[in-house]
């Protein structure tokens, strides 16, 4: 599997679970529903920048710059 394979299923998995952010039923304010709208953008711009390497078989964390999750 490339690196790029790898990188797009642990940023996949990221957007996965953040997917309960963005649903008419969710908790949040507007306000942290917007917080969490850019960061899952932030997370499909990834692949136009990111050069992701392997450490073995896993991906090297390090050689991604990923967004800071809201809090």
């Amino acid at each position: 599997m490339s690196a790029l394979e790898v990188f797009r299923i642990y940023r996949n998995n990221l957007l996965t679970q953040s997917d309960w952010t963005q649903a008419a039923d969710s908790p949040l304010s507007d306000s942290k529903k917007d917080e969490w709208k850019t960061y899952r953008q932030k997370l499909r711009d990834l692949t136009k920048t990111a050069d992701p390497k392997l450490d073995g078989p896993l991906l090297d964390m390090s050689s991604v710059t990923w967004p800071t999750e809201p809090s």
